[in-house]
């Protein structure tokens, strides 16, 4: 496909995309809340419809525009050109796992998507919901949805893709007696995502699985396209027990890749399911992959990678926001702006001693330039936040201001808080580099610089990748660095994801907030139909979050792609989790 051929999208047109994942439907709220009148039943076929306009935000200041998906069609420049080799991806730290069930960071997440498919997935030039493992899908009521899956499809360990196996993967997720779930693992997604949504499923037949809601909803079609509910082979679970997809064991799914080896810390190596189903389905946004392999290596270190990138050792890298100015204007490059939908944050632990107290969380945003944070370590490719959902999630509140640098400020409210003198506390920085923190240590001592000025002592402090992940769910950190980006424009899966209780019973343990009214708001967006009306239940949302500041938003980051020209058939994609890498090909 060629990348010459482009379609400028605008804020208000994403937002008319994204906004239509809940718009259609209503999903159940926990504490009674009463849904209103379900739509009418729908049928999805190979070919979905377009779902009905939304009604965007105010306009805010917003990051370049971005350039929109091509037309995917089977014939694109990458399968014209039958160069069958290696892509190989420069990133910034290992995966965690390749069990989609389990992980939620995004490099664990970007490689255990590859090997597993979903039921449905995100379209990619729009966000609708097409079909993937699930051909089609029908719903009388929007409580009751029948999917109806692809026949033929086989695991890459030669076992059946069928009903059963669509079930075992959905106990595994939600059953905490399931006999393949093991207490090491924490099942995030599905605790946040459908744990307050699904009520019952069963297996009809062997080619058709029910789910039925609590409530008419349809947010199950835009919640089963996240990577985290990819389907695992249940033999190779039940081989290899906790070691599923771990540096000890191995993934198995449907996808278009398969995974060959892990040498931990340095790369991971994958190679082409020549019998995957999408390059027999004659779909027009899929086809067969071109490349022979893919290989991702993890190269911590920002000027190494860049340095590797320039060389060609690697075909594509994640790069600094500073390296890429230095990219501008050579014609060996395509650079194809973003759109920003993720945030960089910092966070607090309100069981925790003084960040309990709001006057300390709102002195630290005083104490802080974060202007100058954003200018050093982003440049343009990223803006000051104000809000925790940047502007193209719906939702996203236009009128709240980022919090003025003010030392004096920080200092009054600390004297307010009891604390005229300061306090000391843990500042843990993430050990990978991110795109919503690209040099995680340097701006975590930055942070630290400016918050001594005003009497906070700050003892910086880091760990793997993985425990880091782990000990902040658990609740082990005082004030930490984090970030989200969206998995399929919904806000639901932003604000909601952060801030809604998973259990819908208890504060999340990672941080302990506790706000009735929020809880209550975002219970309300997840069952409001009326595009408009859910939208200023998130904008009353982000309002709280801003005053009582459970999180710092730093930054909004548009991150743009970068190509080297003799990466061929890349297609220029929207910001949630759809990598085309079935299309590429390169010439060497």
């Amino acid at each position: 496909m060629s990348s010459k051929r482009t379609l400028h999208v605008t804020r208000r047109q994403f937002l008319t995309l994204a906004g239509v994942s809940a718009a259609a439907g209503l999903v159940a709220a926990c504490g009674g809340a009463t849904p209103t009148a379900a739509p009418a039943p729908t049928t999805a076929a190979a070919e979905p419809t377009t779902a009905p306009e939304a009604t965007t935000a105010p306009e805010a200041t917003t990051a370049p525009e971005p350039t929109a998906v091509p037309e995917a069609t089977a014939t694109t420049e990458a399968a014209a050109t039958g160069a069958g080799q290696t892509l190989i991806v420069g990133r910034g730290n290992d995966s965690v796992a390749l069990d989609p069930g389990i992980v939620t960071d995004g490099e664990s997440a970007r490689v255990a998507l590859t090997v597993h498919d979903t039921l449905v997935a995100i379209e990619g030039k729009t966000t609708k919901v097409v079909p993937w493992l699930a051909e089609s899908w029908e719903t009388p009521d929007s409580k009751v949805w029948t999917f109806k899956l692809r026949q033929g499809v086989k695991f890459h360990d030669g076992t059946d893709f069928n009903a059963d196996a669509v079930k075992w993967n959905f106990d595994r997720w939600s059953k905490a007696d399931f006999e393949y779930r093991y207490p090491t693992q924490k099942y995030e997604y599905w605790d946040n995502e459908l744990s307050q949504l699904v009520d019952s499923y069963k297996v009809v037949d062997p080619n058709t699985f029910e789910v039925t809601l609590k409530a008419p909803s349809s947010l199950i079609l835009v919640k089963l396209s996240i990577f985290s509910f990819g389907m695992v082979s249940p033999k190779a679970v039940q081989e290899q027990g906790e070691k599923y997809a771990t540096q000890n064991g191995s993934p198995v799914g449907t996808g278009r890749f398969k995974f060959e080896s892990w040498v931990p810390g340095d790369k991971i190596t994958l190679v082409r399911n020549d019998d995957w189903w999408g390059g027999k389905a004659n779909l027009e946004y899929t086809q067969a992959p071109v490349l022979e392999g893919l290989i991702f290596r993890s190269i911590p270190d920002n000027s190494t990678r860049f340095a590797e990138f320039q060389a060609g050792t690697v075909d594509m890298a994640d790069l600094a926001q500073t390296d890429l100015l230095t990219l501008e204007g050579n014609p060996d490059y395509d650079i194809v702006p973003g759109l920003s939908l993720s945030t960089g944050y910092i966070a607090f632990n309100f069981a925790v001693e003084p960040f309990d107290k709001v006057e300390v969380r709102q002195a630290i945003t005083h104490a802080v330039n974060w202007d100058l944070i954003i200018t050093t370590f982003y440049d343009k490719y990223a803006q000051r936040a104000a809000g925790f959902q940047p502007p193209a999630i719906l939702g996203h509140n236009p009128n709240l201001k980022p919090y003025e640098y003010n030392p004096d400020t920080a200092k009054e409210l600390l004297g307010k808080a009891g604390l005229p003198d300061g306090f000391e506390t843990d500042f843990w920085y993430i050990p990978v580099i991110r795109g919503y923190f690209p040099d995680s240590k340097a701006i975590a001592e930055a942070v630290a610089a400016d918050l001594a000025k005003v009497g906070i002592k700050v003892n910086l402090k880091t760990e793997d990748w993985g425990a880091y992940l782990q000990d902040r769910a658990d609740g082990k950190f005082s004030m930490w660095m984090l970030g989200w980006g969206s998995d399929n424009g919904d806000p639901d899966n932003f604000i909601g994801y952060h801030f809604l209780w998973a259990d819908g019973k208890n504060p999340n343990k990672e941080d302990s907030y506790n706000n009735p009214k929020l809880q209550e708001l975002l219970r309300q967006g997840q069952v409001e139909a009326d595009i408009p009306k859910r939208e200023k239940i998130y904008q009353d949302a982000e309002q709280i979050v801003y005053d009582e500041v459970p999180r710092i938003a730093v930054a909004w980051v548009t991150g743009p792609a970068v190509f080297p020209k003799r990466v061929k058939g890349w297609i220029n994609p929207l910001p949630v989790f759809r990598d085309w890498y079935e299309f590429y090909s390169i010439e060497r």
